[in-house]
């Protein structure tokens, strides 16, 4: 484990959950991959290992110095383009998975919309606690990660275990009341019997283990 930016509190995480959680992304050759959060590259180097000639990683880092050292640490790479944004957009063209490093309350639409059929979503879902001084990052006080996976007209979920990351800032941030709600949700229990995300539909509210706004995490297979 490497320390990226030490006064917010960001280091490159744990290589064993990555390689989990890269490994429920499931990249195959010739994949349009968008890496949210990549921080100076090191996974972004991994997927576009993954990923081969014929795909493409399209690395977006809302903080600029590590934009630019990973622009500078993946310069060889014709697969990948760094773009420095905030990790709510990016090119929005269509992507066959997206795998997020940073703990959020919700997925943006970005991430769940431009994915394929078959397009796959990896990200930690998390409630940030307290900062433990005043410039350093918050990290999730509950968290875990999930695997979205996009069918014809539905996304099925699965949960993929703990998973504790610095939490989004920017557009990413979410409201008290949301995070109250989700904090409620993970103090009940039960995120690992979770089967399916409804997106932008009415949600059955007694079958599902969280309801936000305009998206739920339900038991019911889709």
């Amino acid at each position: 484990m490497f320390v990226l930016a030490a006064d917010k509190g960001i280091h490159n995480g744990s290589p064993a959950l990555h390689a989990r959680l890269l490994a429920a992304l499931e990249p195959q050759l010739g994949d349009r991959i968008v890496h949210v959060g990549a921080g100076t590259g090191y996974y972004t180097a991994i997927l576009a290992e993954l990923v081969g000639p014929a795909g493409h990683v399209y690395a977006v880092e809302i903080d600029d110095a590590l934009a630019s050292r990973a622009r500078t640490a993946l310069a060889d790479r014709n697969n990948v383009t760094v773009i420095a944004a905030d990790g709510a957009q990016w090119e929005k063209q269509a992507a066959d998975a997206v795998y997020v490093n940073f703990g959020v309350a919700r997925p943006a639409d970005a991430w769940i919309e431009a994915l394929r059929p078959g397009g796959r979503l990896v990200m930690p879902l998390g409630v940030p606690g307290p900062a433990r001084r005043s410039k350093e990052g918050r990290h999730a006080s509950h968290g875990v990660a999930l695997r979205i996976e996009r069918h014809l007209e539905s996304f099925s979920a699965r949960w993929l275990g703990p998973a504790f990351f610095v939490c989004a800032t920017g557009q990413l941030a979410t409201d008290a009341d949301q995070l109250d709600a989700l904090t409620a949700a993970f103090t009940r229990g039960g995120v690992e019997f979770v089967k399916s995300l409804i997106w932008k539909a009415v949600p059955p509210v007694e079958r599902c283990w969280y309801v936000g706004k305009d998206w739920a995490l339900c038991y019911d297979e889709n």
